[in-house]
């Protein structure tokens, strides 16, 4: 069935002078061995390349079209209804960077009396990083940078028609296998007796533009050869390798990047997944899985604590190592319980363990700002670093500068009795958030529930303090609260106990009034994990804006890592920071969260807690 675009403008229209939209290209671009890619020739320069009607489609060829003498017996202008474009989906393959001849896009006018006549215009596409089109001729190429789904747009006096054209980059790295074994996977038969994916999971949402995971496996020997299959409408990739064990693969950086430019060819899309395996005799079938690829790219750094080394550090989201940049005040040589002000100007953090005195530090060089010794424990910092909440070991909430331990206001005696504990404060600086405690010391209780106040910084003080979220049987401690990038939502921690070490916790997020109260069971792992490793959730913080539809979470988990971190000792398993995706806005009755990824960046070898995500602060930023 061929492609109308319908008319923006009806009306007679003279075609006696019109000619057909279909040259010889003389802008557009050559053949395929004429037109440079930007990374020339793919990972083993396989030639090749598909032109064409997308698979499936059908395939098209230009239609006749009719002289300037079908005006009709009597001489009368005809009437365009309707403008066909051709082939109706245009579809281009490039493999291993070599690319496809372009094709030769064409645009007839339709009468009201059916009749196809010729009809002059120009031509337009909306993503250049993925194809270019001569706005004359209508010859369309690849550019070879992504692939993806391309409007083509066709314009005329007579009105206009759109078609939709796929660019699909197809990239292979044979790893050392040869040909003939290559050509014995993507059948068969009998199922895989011992091969099991263990990371990424299945339905992970992924962002653009970070490292590619590393695929990770239980099962098979170091003689046995594997295939790695990615496959989307817009990005295929066929990867092998063999003496893997323990069962890894990391994808190619070069001659390409094979993760960039999956993420930057699937754009709010699904990725189908399989993993292969032949031991010599049979070709197994492969166990399959999907990812999603969101239409976002994480922003801000994460400041986090090393637990071993008693020290905030920070990663810059997509860096490959986190940076000391802490200038700890004389005499201190342990800082913990950080918070960071939503602008990243500012920290403030706790000294010592113990009594825990607070002090706040400039984070465009780690300068300490201002030391005192007043017990306090955890801290809010206000979104402009101005203002601090601290006083959690002395079971109180005061306001102060943040240059001063001089109390400006505090936080009223909680209703019913109680002891407020990890305050947190909203994004647009109008509230806080915080635990209340009703047994044990600051930092070692089990029985707290989620309350909100209003802070004012005027008067200044705090004002309608309400309890929002209850405790739950087995889950009696919710902790750790943090606000989303709108100020709407607080997505918080539920755990047998406060301290982290070896609790069965988990996540949940609320509006503010309470009426939405929703578990983020499968960024946790469940359905994904054993349950001991599904309930190892602890300590989330939102990044600082809402991006693809999502929230993004990091927060703290002792899962196992795939067959990196195997450690399922509850006193002793490896604390990391993983990311999770969760709707925005979350959807009623529903869990909005999805199946995490591990930060890549942070240190394998250390205990990693507390990410404190934030802008960048202008002198981090370049």
């Amino acid at each position: 069935m061929s492609v109308l675009g319908r008319l923006s403008r009806w009306g007679a229209c003279c075609v006696s002078a019109i000619v057909v939209a279909a040259a010889v290209a003389c802008q557009g671009g050559g053949a395929g061995d004429e037109r440079g890619a930007e990374d020339g020739p793919g990972i083993t320069g396989l030639d090749g390349a598909t032109t064409g009607d997308a698979p499936g489609s059908g395939g098209s060829t230009s239609p006749e079209v009719a002289d300037d003498t079908s005006a009709g017996s009597s001489g009368e202008e005809a009437e365009i209804v309707e403008i066909r474009l051709m082939p109706e989906a245009p579809f281009l393959e490039v493999i291993d960077g070599v690319l496809p001849p372009p094709i030769q896009m064409t645009a007839v006018g339709i009468t009201a009396e059916g009749e196809e006549v010729p009809v002059a215009g120009t031509w337009d596409v909306d993503r250049l990083d993925v194809a270019s089109i001569d706005t004359s001729t209508g010859e369309l190429g690849a550019s070879g940078i992504a692939g993806g789904l391309v409007a083509v747009t066709f314009t005329s006096l007579e009105g206009s028609a759109e078609v939709t054209a796929t660019v699909k980059l197809h990239l292979h790295d044979d790893g050392g296998v040869d040909p003939a074994t290559q050509g014995m996977f993507g059948g068969g038969g009998a199922i895989d007796p011992s091969l099991t994916l263990l990371y990424p999971y299945t339905d992970t949402v992924f962002p653009r533009d970070l490292v590619g995971p590393v695929v990770q496996w239980d099962g098979g020997a170091a003689t046995d050869v594997y295939y790695v299959h990615l496959d989307a409408p817009t990005f295929e990739y066929e990867g092998y390798v063999t003496n893997a064990v323990p069962g890894r693969y990391a994808f190619p950086t070069e001659p390409v990047d094979v993760w960039q430019k999956l993420t930057r060819s699937v754009v709010a899309a699904d990725v189908a997944v399989e993993l292969q395996r032949y031991d010599g005799t049979t070709v197994y079938q492969p166990v399959q899985s999907s990812w999603h690829i969101a239409d976002a790219e994480l922003i801000g750094t994460i400041y986090y604590w090393e637990v071993n080394q008693g020290n905030v550090v920070r990663l810059r989201v997509g860096d490959p190592a986190p940076e000391q940049f802490i200038q700890k005040p004389p005499g201190v040589t342990c800082v913990a319980c950080h918070s960071v002000s939503a602008d990243g100007t500012t920290l403030v953090a706790a000294f010592h363990g113990g009594y825990s005195p607070w002090g706040t530090f400039e984070t465009s060089d780690g300068a300490s700002l201002y030391a005192q010794d007043s017990a306090s424990g955890f801290q809010a910092i206000s979104p402009e670093g101005d203002y601090v909440v601290w006083g959690q070991v002395s079971g109180v909430a005061n306001l102060s500068t943040f240059d001063s331990n001089a109390v400006l206001a505090t936080l009223p005696p909680m209703v019913g009795g109680g002891y407020p504990a990890f305050p947190a404060w909203s994004p647009d600086g109008t509230k806080l958030a915080y635990t209340v405690r009703t047994d044990g010391n600051w930092l070692d209780f089990t029985a707290s529930s989620l309350w909100v106040s209003d802070v004012d910084l005027v008067t200044p003080g705090f004002a309608g303090d309400h309890q929002l979220v209850s405790p739950i049987a087995g889950r009696s401690a919710v902790t750790y609260p943090t606000w989303s990038p709108d100020s709407q939502w607080i997505a918080y921690g539920r755990a047998t106990q406060a301290r982290t070490r070896g609790a069965l916790g988990e996540l949940g997020i609320t509006n503010l009034d309470g009426s939405q109260q929703l578990q983020l069971d499968r960024g946790c792992g469940v359905g994904s994990l054993a349950a001991d490793q599904s309930s190892a959730c602890y300590e989330p913080t939102f990044m600082p804006e809402s991006r693809g539809g999502y929230f993004w979470l990091v927060f703290v988990s002792e899962r196992t890592y795939g067959n990196t971190l195997v450690d399922t000792n509850p006193a002793s398993r490896r604390k990391q920071l993983w990311v999770m995706a969760v709707d925005d806005p979350p959807q009623a009755g529903q869990d909005p969260s999805h199946p995490a990824f591990w930060l890549p960046g942070q240190e394998l070898d250390n205990h990693n807690m507390r990410g404190a995500w934030t802008l960048e602060p202008p002198d981090v930023a370049g």
